[in-house]
């Protein structure tokens, strides 16, 4: 199933979305029509949520994301009101993001330590290496990256509304999908940076530790 969710996004995220607009505009209205746009991927992820069972910190993060953008939505009087309320959504996730890097709770650090607990390590092993000097600033960084790629979407969607207006909704959406698969690659892309720096930190600590046992090993032999 997984060599077809990248086929399955696209079609939740960005086809059915412009069908449902595209054909139901004008039976439906702009507002309405804009809600039901959005079903196919709050559906999708939902079922992604439970079908994957992501009960950690990242699955909770998404999952309040998409029900905190849904109660926007449904209490937006306009499909305008709509568009402007993703906006202010990005505005929210700024100021928590940047909330989690002052307080030195990075939520970056917390989605590798779930993906970390996926592969076999327990958690507490991978905050306590996390949070090393040497690899805790990746995890600021990182988060500082979805701060900007907020700030960057925000400034897009402005600049598309301003633009093209309710009417331009099919446009907004495919740019707006566009810049997001954009930014993930590059996030991604960070990502791997960082799993790599954690691979070389782990080897070299595994071998300060067999140095370390060597060293105790000789000093007992020279004490015998």
């Amino acid at each position: 199933m997984k060599k077809f969710k990248p086929i399955l996004e696209i079609i939740c995220y960005l086809v059915l979305p412009i069908v449902i607009w595209k054909y139901g505009r004008e039976p439906l209205g702009d507002y309405y029509a804009m809600l039901l746009s959005t079903g196919p991927a709050f559906i999708y992820t939902v079922w992604n949520f439970f079908n994957e069972r992501q009960f950690n910190v990242s699955g909770l993060y998404i999952m309040s994301s998409l029900m905190i953008n849904t109660i926007l939505d449904l209490i937006s009087d306009s499909a305008e009101w709509m568009l402007w309320n993703g906006i202010y959504f990005n505005f929210g996730m700024i100021a928590f993001l940047l909330f989690t890097i002052i307080i030195k709770r990075p939520i970056v650090m917390y989605f590798l330590i779930d993906a970390a607990y996926v592969q076999g390590t327990p958690r507490e092993e991978s905050k306590k290496k996390y949070r090393s000097k040497e690899l805790f600033i990746y995890f600021q960084w990182l988060t500082a990256f979805l701060i900007l790629r907020d700030v960057l979407e925000s400034g897009l969607k402005i600049w598309l509304i301003n633009k093209y207006g309710v009417d331009g909704y099919g446009q907004i959406l495919i740019s707006m999908r566009t810049f997001g698969w954009v930014m993930s690659v590059v996030f991604v892309a960070a990502v791997m940076y960082v799993f790599n720096k954690i691979m070389q930190y782990t080897e070299k600590e595994e071998q300060k530790l067999k140095e370390k046992e060597v060293a105790v090993l000789n000093q007992s032999i020279e004490l015998e």
